[in-house]
């Protein structure tokens, strides 16, 4: 659904919106009221008909690349960012400065935003009481933010497509109204959950929030910096380099009904430096930049689509979930929506052809080639699931049981059918690992893994995709 300028509660707010803190700017939007922007990408604005000398940054993926949904979870914080337990930063402290600040704010938003902010303390802080240490690591990062967020490790392969142009047609923020900007967007987005609902966008206007310390550029943001250390949207997100940015508010539909009857809620898209590594963990700010070949998808950018539990009325931005369809373990339905598509492609906009040092296209694979001939199983490794190649038992089976006789030494190989990373492990009943093979990402690259079969085998799956790549092994004999 594409609109111009396009642009439970039994969950704990703070819980939930630790999920919030996202890249959260459009929270402050009061979409009620406000003035809404309704001109459109590339429009003429000059009373003399003269064109806009803004910038358009446009950004689509086709359907078949991939898609992930980001489930609620913990977040890694950077020490750089947010200091040690024996010196914090951005924490308490600045929540409640930052809660003072938005209460010098024009009515009705001195008592909104204080209210949002005390409601999703992430959205400018990570306060001490929800940090946690980490014990033994061997990482960066020395503690936890334990409530769960949208920025976690915890993600699952879906489908989807979407398309954004993002017109920056002013450099920052202006007094006014929050819809009362030039800046504009159009969004088209499709996807799907982990449980096969169906969610599309509609994007009504773009806002340019005012939470304290938070520059938005209109509303429109391209070629800058956001989240860290920079004030600009929840520092439990790294410093990135943004290609494009967009902050509004709109409506969601869930399976082919509108599911926000209730309201808008607060939607924020941008187009980024790729954050998640190889085995799709969020880095924090000291493993940034990431080379292509230790992200998820081989690239250097990546583009998010989130939709935050905020909605506008009359006196403000209000904490309210997001009516998603999908159920979590607790029996909760989750709060917020958190789309990320990793084989973006940056049609137009600052440093779109730009390649990382070093990095050549079609890189040889240090996966070993085969043919498979001799193999006794042959597979196709895809995010949504390992695909049976041979014999012909398992042809054409997602995830197919493997047949295997007790002491008898077994050759497999499989292929990379999408691109992404993937590797080829086996674990017991109580989910040890017995064996773990190397990384692959490129396309149609091959791998061999011989290994003799033994009775403590239960299952084989693909490290960074857990839940769908994932196999079970009958031992015989």
């Amino acid at each position: 659904m594409t609109r111009e300028n396009a642009s439970n509660d039994s969950v704990a707010r703070r819980s939930v919106l630790a999920a919030g803190g996202a890249t959260t700017l459009g929270a402050l939007v009061s979409g009620v009221g406000a003035a809404s922007n309704r001109s459109t990408v590339g429009q003429q604005t000059e009373s003399d008909g003269t064109a806009d000398t803004g910038r358009d940054v446009t950004v689509r993926q086709e359907p078949g690349n991939a898609v992930y949904w980001v489930l609620p979870g913990e977040r890694r914080l950077s020490p750089q960012v947010f200091g040690t337990p024996d010196n914090p930063r951005r924490g308490t402290d600045l929540l409640e400065a930052r809660i003072e600040r938005a209460k010098g704010l024009p009515e009705p938003l001195d008592e909104a935003i204080p209210q949002l902010l005390q409601d999703l303390p992430p959205l400018v802080a990570a306060p001490e009481a929800a940090r946690e240490p980490i014990e033994a690591s061997d990482g960066i990062a020395r503690e936890t933010f334990t409530e769960p967020t949208l920025y976690s490790d915890e993600a699952e392969v879906t489908s989807g497509a979407f398309e954004v142009t993002y017109g920056d047609r002013q450099p920052y923020d202006l007094p006014g109204e929050p819809g009362d900007t030039s800046d504009a967007v159009t969004i088209e987005a499709q996807f799907t959950d982990p449980a096969g609902n169906e969610y599309e966008i509609d994007h009504d206007h773009v806002v340019q929030p005012p939470i304290p310390g938070y520059e938005t550029g209109g509303g429109v943001l391209s070629g800058g910096w956001l989240h860290g250390i920079t004030g600009t949207g929840s520092p439990l997100f790294p410093r990135v380099y943004t290609y494009g940015a967009s902050w509004g508010v709109g409506n969601v539909h869930v399976n082919g009904e509108l599911a926000t009857e209730d309201g808008f809620r607060v939607i924020h898209f941008m187009t980024t430096q790729t954050v998640r590594d190889e085995r799709y963990r969020m880095a924090v700010d000291e493993e940034l930049p990431l080379a292509p070949d230790g992200t998820i998808a081989g690239q250097v950018h990546h583009t998010h689509g989130v939709v935050l539990p905020i909605r506008p009325t009359p006196d403000g931005p209000v904490y309210d979930p997001v009516p998603t369809a999908m159920e979590l373990p607790n029996g909760e339905t989750q709060p917020f929506i958190h789309a990320m598509w990793e084989q973006d492609e940056i049609v137009a906009g600052p440093f779109d052809d730009w390649e990382f040092p070093g990095q050549a296209e079609g890189e040889a694979s240090d996966a070993a080639e085969s043919a498979g001939g001799d193999a006794d199983f042959q597979l196709i490794g895809e995010a949504s699931a390992w695909q049976g190649a041979a014999p012909d038992a398992i042809a054409g089976e997602a995830n197919p049981t493997l047949q295997l006789e007790a002491g008898t030494e077994c050759a497999l190989v499989w292929e990379n059918g999408d691109g992404l990373q993937h590797n080829f492990a086996i674990e017991d009943a109580n989910g040890e690992d017995l064996l773990a093979s190397e990384l692959v990402r490129e396309q149609g690259a091959t791998q061999s893994v011989t290994f003799t079969a033994s009775e403590e085998m239960s299952e084989y799956y693909c490290q960074v995709h857990p839940r769908s790549m994932r196999g079970g092994i009958e031992i015989e004999g």
